[in-house]
């Protein structure tokens, strides 16, 4: 069995520089840290679990790192 080109192991990128747009990647780190939060997880808990309190655009970036944490 021969080495794939496209097996995602081999990869050196991370698929989320390929999904975020070069001018919004490590928006939402810095906002986190800005906040006093100690991870980019514990930013987008406390963002999720209280929705109301935050900018849909704040609201977005949270969603987005919770889902990317699967990935």
């Amino acid at each position: 069995m021969g080495f794939k080109q496209n097996n995602p192991l081999s990869r050196k990128v991370s698929p989320l520089n390929e999904t975020i747009k070069k001018e919004n990647q490590g928006k939402f780190t810095e906002w986190s840290k800005d906040h006093g939060y100690s991870s980019v997880a514990a930013g987008a808990n406390a963002v999720m679990a209280n929705k109301d309190n935050y900018s849909s655009g704040v609201v977005k970036m949270a969603n987005f790192a919770k889902n990317a944490q699967t990935w």
